[in-house]
């Protein structure tokens, strides 16, 4: 029997074949019929929504709700860009030229969906270019990289919230830290969320606590960079909204969101993060959305997108 597709299925087939030449996973979607080689059904339950306010360090999420963990995927290149910069390892405009693929060792390569040609380091974060970062981290120690982890609070608690998976050294070559790939490296939502409000308030993040604790006490999150590298920062993730992975959540730019999107490998299929902040130019909330199956751009941005705009935000 021979299988007519059409052009969207073909660009989904297409979108599939690359992510899963990016993660050594084959193609067998390609083998499947063109019905069950749409996008995968995705239940409501598969996604978890967090989200708090960068005022008074409320966090809201459904009471008993279960935190998840994993790899940061690519929410992990602001980790890297800020090793980057502060290391003075590299200026926000020097260059590296993407060219779709970029070869790590002898037996593994990091592809982008298409060559972003030159380009710079806040273009790169907001086009989330592996090329790039995967180029850049051979100027960085996979120590240095957890220690900067280490900054973001990724070994750490977030109020009374206990944190995921994170290696007291290395096990792994520096560029897979600064790919969020990683299997030493999983760090809750609520870690990953945390992270996004520190760059929304240029390094300090009131202690975060639940709903069901109103009166909580706790000492303020600090990170200390400099601030030319929140600058930059700042500059990707309102990039990647506007223009890059995240360019569908809000085209007419009525939230001013900034974000950072990740999609890891998880068995055959994926699994995937968006986090951020709004309004990009005076942040009163920040939020983390997990979907435990598909893509970045195929199911996290579309669910919060429901999220965002679902909500009557104070």
């Amino acid at each position: 029997m021979t299988i007519t597709r059409s052009d969207s299925e073909k660009s989904v087939l297409g979108r599939r074949h690359f992510l899963r030449s990016l993660f050594g996973l084959g193609t067998v979607f390609d083998s499947l019929p063109a019905a069950e080689a749409k996008k995968p059904v995705v239940s409501p339950g598969s996604f978890r929504f967090f989200w708090a306010d960068l005022r008074t360090g409320q966090m809201g999420f459904p009471s008993g709700q279960v935190i998840p963990e994993g790899m940061p995927g690519s929410v992990m290149k602001l980790v890297t860009a800020a090793a980057l910069l502060e290391s003075r390892t590299l200026k926000p405009d020097d260059k590296f030229e993407c060219t779709g693929t970029y070869v790590c060792s002898a037996r593994e390569s990091v592809h982008c969906l298409y060559p972003h040609g030159m380009i710079d380091l806040p273009h790169a974060l907001g086009l989330s270019c592996n090329d790039y970062f995967a180029h850049a981290a051979k100027h960085l120690s996979a120590n240095v990289l957890l220690q900067y982890g280490r900054d973001f609070g990724l070994d750490q608690f977030v109020g009374s919230f206990a944190g995921g998976k994170f290696p007291s050294h290395p096990e792994h070559p520096a560029w897979k830290y600064a790919l969020g790939l990683a299997p030493d490296v999983q760090p809750t939502a609520l870690q990953i969320m945390r992270m996004a409000g520190l760059v929304a308030n240029k390094g300090t993040v009131p202690y975060l606590h639940s709903a069901e604790e109103p009166d909580a006490k706790g000492i303020p999150f600090e990170l200390k960079l400099s601030s030319g590298t929140f600058t930059v920062l700042r500059e990707g993730m309102e990039m990647a909204c506007r223009q890059g992975t995240g360019k569908k959540l809000d085209p007419s730019n009525k939230l001013h969101v900034a974000l950072k999107t990740g999609t890891t490998p998880h068995g055959q299929a994926f699994q995937s993060w968006v986090t951020g902040y709004f309004p990009w130019d005076s942040p009163r909330y920040a939020f983390c959305l997990r979907s435990q199956a598909g893509t970045s751009y195929e199911q996290a941005i579309p669910a919060l997108k429901g999220y965002l705009f679902g909500t009557d935000w104070p």
